[in-house]
């Protein structure tokens, strides 16, 4: 069953395994005919979305000032990238000789408007097991040839469309679990529980802004209020029932969305070590590993369906993973830590392939919820236009390492009354 869409995709990504390693079969709503471009092994691919992963990390430490990155500084970044991102699909490709300009040019085909920023923004729908991941955003796809040189803002933005991160909204999408609802409820303010390290200043500024905008969110939490207080929820129990207050209470409207403002540990491949950091305003740490946290949720999946109890389960809420450091993680690290939300059927996931500077992940959220809120975008155009907004003000191209697993066009309906246009407009 496929979803319903706001606007059909220009690509339709349907990733399989055959003899050979994964296969992409790509198909456009117009223009060239389906093309299938063969990968090699998974473990292979993984294998190099690992490497790719500590070129993205380098990347991403030579642009963590918040201020704006000078344009030499932003376009060698970009250059480096779009250098690693050739290297992975040597080594990826079944024939790369033959199918880099292939997948470049049914792409630069089937998205005619993707040199246009005034134009509507190409959608690319890649349908992919969690385990047959492929870096679309991070490769120089729509101008493979190019190398970065970018002498002013202008030149800068015309190099970052080469990747399709800038050039389009990619959205990922599991076979296996759709979403059972398409829209957040933002009737009277959006619900958003808060998960976060009170430690970074960027995460403060968080805070700030959804406290700021009070008409517009009904913020829950930030989690923890107290990391020793033995009597407040388990991040798990949070997680399962949107309902639930800190206080234990069940009053309050159902989460739309659950914002992680955190560091994300998942660097060293040995997924025991994989863990959220969590602080509270007194800088008292709380350490919530993976296999703790996905084991709690088996526990309490398991008590839900023995108890029986009447009634459809409540939608989960939109999971945005802004993940705050300087801590490296390949791609496939980074989809560890998004599958205890994809098992708990949330309705999607935003996520970072590396933490990045919390000064630019506050930057970067702050203009997401602009976007969906007060200009009315879908999830995947107020991203896409977040971004934007990182490199036009900051020239930061950090925007780069940000992925949509969920419905791209998942919308805020109603949007609440008192949402009003956004200081400065949000292209």
């Amino acid at each position: 069953m496929d979803l319903p869409l706001f606007g059909s995709p220009d690509v339709t990504v349907r990733t399989t395994v055959n003899d050979k390693g994964i296969c992409l079969r790509l198909t456009a709503a117009r223009g060239p005919a389906p093309t299938d471009i063969q990968l090699v092994a998974p473990d292979i691919v993984r294998e190099h979305c690992a490497k790719l992963g500590k070129l993205v990390g380098r990347v991403a430490a030579s642009c963590r000032q918040y201020w704006p990155v000078a344009t030499d500084a932003a376009s060698e970044a970009l250059g480096n990238l779009a250098a690693a991102g050739r290297i992975f699909l040597f080594d990826v490709l079944h024939d790369p000789r033959r199918d880099f300009p292939r997948l470049s040019l049914f792409l630069q085909a089937a998205c005619p408007t993707w040199q246009s920023r005034q134009s509507r923004t190409p959608l690319i729908h890649a349908i992919a097991e969690p385990n047959q991941y492929f870096p679309w955003e991070l490769l120089p796809l729509f101008t493979p040839t190019s190398t970065v040189r970018a002498a002013n803002q202008a030149e800068l933005e015309r190099a970052a469309l080469a990747f399709p991160g800038f050039a389009a909204v990619v959205e990922r999408r599991d076979p296996d679990h759709l979403p059972d609802s398409t829209s957040l409820n933002g009737w009277d303010g959006l619900p958003i529980r808060m998960v976060y390290d009170a430690s970074f200043p960027g995460v403060q500024q968080e805070v700030g802004f959804f406290r700021g905008k009070d008409a517009l969110f009904l913020l829950r939490g930030p989690y923890p209020k107290d990391s020793d207080d033995p009597a407040a929820p388990t991040l798990a129990q949070q997680l399962c029932d949107p309902a639930l207050g800190l206080d234990h209470n069940r009053d309050g409207p159902l989460d739309q969305v659950v914002h992680f403002s955190c560091h994300c540990q998942a660097a060293d491949g040995d997924t025991t070590r994989y863990a959220y950091h969590l602080s509270d305003e007194q800088g008292r740490k709380l350490v919530v590993p993976l296999e703790r946290l996905v084991e709690e949720m088996m526990r309490i999946w398991a008590a839900e369906l023995m108890a029986a109890r009447p009634g459809p389960r409540p939608d989960m809420p939109l999971v945005f993973l802004n993940g705050c450091g300087t801590v490296a993680m390949d791609p496939t690290s980074a989809e560890s830590l998004h599958k205890p939300f994809r098992h708990n059927r949330n309705r999607g996931i935003i996520g970072t392939i590396a933490n990045v500077p919390d000064r630019i992940a506050a930057e970067i959220s702050k203009w997401f919820y602009l976007n969906l809120l007060v200009e009315r975008h879908d999830v995947g155009q107020a991203l896409h236009e977040a971004k934007w907004r990182l490199l036009q003000d900051r020239g930061n191209p950090l925007g780069l390492l940000y992925s949509i697993h969920a419905y791209a066009g998942l919308r805020i309906e109603p949007v609440p009354t008192y949402a009003g246009p956004a200081d400065g407009g949000a292209r």
